[in-house]
């Protein structure tokens, strides 16, 4: 049994390519949620029961690892923390 290929011509492809383009275009102005996660860590309930103003809450990463960005709970990249006017941001190092 063989399969059968198709082949595009160039003016197809490129319409094609126009398309999923003008496609993707359409959702460029929808908003995600989006995280960025330090690190987790795990509590017992009677200990998050009895925490006050001060207490720690050790996590399994190091301030030098990588921050990870995630998108519906899905890590998508990671970057590290800096401070940009006052404020917090990541910079991305890796996608994907």
């Amino acid at each position: 049994m063989t399969e059968a290929t198709e082949t595009m011509e160039p003016e197809s492809k490129n319409s094609a390519i126009k398309d999923g383009a003008l496609r993707a275009s359409l959702l460029d102005h929808v908003e995600i949620g989006c995280e960025a996660v330090l690190g987790s860590g795990s509590i017992t309930i009677g200990r998050l029961n009895a925490m006050a103003k001060g207490d720690l809450l050790t996590l399994d990463r190091s301030p030098a690892d990588p921050v990870d960005i995630r998108v519906n709970g899905k890590t998508i990249a990671r970057g590290e923390i800096v401070t940009v006017d006052d404020r917090f941001a990541i910079r991305v190092t890796e996608i994907g």
